[in-house]
C-alpha cells in the first residue's frame, strides 16, 4: 500500500510540472527558431510554383532558408500540389524513466515530455497534423491546440508500452523518446510492421548522464524503478565494465533496428544542452521531409 501511495504520490508531483514544461518548451522555441534561421539549405517539394513571405502560423518545414539569406526575408516555397505530413511523437511514461541522478535538476521522463511538447510546437501549422500520444497510448491531435496536452499527458504507467500499430497513418513520421532499458524485440516487431507502412521515424534514447557513465561507490544501493526491488552492491570494476558493455551493446542493437527499418537513432543524455540537440534533430527532421 505504501509503495501505491508513494507512486500515486510521484505522478501528481509530475503532472503538477506541467506548467513549467510549457514554459521551458517557449524558451527552447525560441532558440530553434534562431538555430534554424542561421542555416542554408533548400526546401524540398515538387511542382515549384513561387516564393512567399512567411507569415506567423505557417509551417517552418516550407522556408527556404537559402532564398531566405538572399533576400533579407523569411520565404516559404509554395509548390502546386503539396501534401501534408502527419507527425506522431511517443514519450515513455514508465516508472524508469522517473530515474535523476544528482547531478542533473530534471529526470527522463521531464525532458522526454519537453522534448514532445517543443517539436509539437514547432512542426504544428496549417501543413501538419502533429498527434501526442496520451497515458493511454491514444493519439490526440495538439497540431492545432496545444491546450489539447494536459496533466494526464503525463500519468506514470508501472512499465513502457508502445501505441498499437492501427493508430498510425501510412508514410508518416514517428518520433519516439524512451530511455529503452528493456528487451527491444517489441520495438524491433514494431518498427517492422511500420516499415510495411512505410513509416520513417526517429528513435531518441534518453539517458540520466549516471546511465552513461555508470560508476559505483564504495557501496551502492540501487533501486529498481520498475519493480521497486534494491540491490546492493560493493564497488567492483568488473561490474562497471561489464554494465558498459551492455549499454554499448543496446545502442548498437537499437540502431541496427533503427538502420532496418529506415529509421534514425539519437541519444540525448539529461545533461546535454537540450537547444543544441533540438536544433541539430530538427534540422535532420527538415532535411529528411
Amino acid at each position: 500500500m505504501g509503495y501505491l501511495q508513494s507512486l500515486f504520490s510521484s505522478s501528481e508531483k509530475i503532472a503538477n510540472l506541467l506548467p513549467s514544461l510549457l514554459s521551458h518548451s517557449s524558451i527552447l522555441l525560441k532558440n530553434i527558431y534562431i538555430g534554424l534561421h542561421s542555416t542554408r539549405f533548400a526546401g524540398k517539394g515538387e511542382n515549384f510554383w513561387q516564393f512567399k513571405e512567411y507569415t506567423q502560423g505557417e509551417s517552418v518545414l516550407n522556408i527556404d532558408w537559402r532564398k531566405s539569406a538572399s533576400s533579407q526575408k523569411i520565404l516559404v516555397k509554395q509548390n502546386e500540389k503539396e501534401l501534408s505530413k502527419t507527425i506522431y511523437l511517443y514519450f515513455d511514461r514508465s516508472n524508469s524513466m522517473n530515474y535523476k541522478s544528482k547531478s542533473v535538476n530534471y529526470n527522463k521522463f521531464f525532458f522526454s515530455a519537453l522534448l514532445t511538447i517543443t517539436l509539437c510546437k514547432l512542426f504544428s501549422g496549417n501543413k501538419e497534423k502533429v498527434f501526442i500520444f496520451n497515458s493511454e497510448n491514444k493519439p490526440i491531435n495538439c497540431s492545432t491546440n496545444i491546450n489539447n496536452f494536459n496533466k494526464s499527458f503525463l500519468l506514470n504507467k508501472k512499465q513502457h508500452s508502445f501505441p498499437k500499430i492501427n493508430h498510425f497513418k501510412d508514410k508518416s513520421l514517428c518520433i519516439f523518446f524512451s530511455d529503452f532499458l528493456f528487451d527491444s524485440a517489441e520495438l524491433k516487431s514494431l518498427l517492422a510492421k511500420f516499415k510495411k507502412k512505410e513509416i520513417q521515424g526517429y528513435i531518441i534514447q534518453v539517458l540520466d548522464p549516471m546511465e552513461v557513465n555508470f560508476k559505483l561507490s564504495s557501496t551502492s544501493l540501487l533501486n529498481d524503478l520498475e519493480t521497486n526491488e534494491n540491490i546492493i552492491f560493493d564497488k567492483d570494476k568488473d561490474i562497471e565494465s561489464e554494465y558498459s558493455k551492455k549499454l554499448k551493446e543496446l545502442e548498437n542493437n537499437l540502431k541496427n533496428i533503427a538502420s532496418y527499418s529506415n529509421w534514425k537513432y539519437y541519444r540525448f543524455s539529461t545533461d546535454d544542452d537540450v537547444s543544441k540537440f533540438l536544433i541539430s534533430l530538427s534540422k535532420s527532421i527538415l532535411i529528411d521531409k
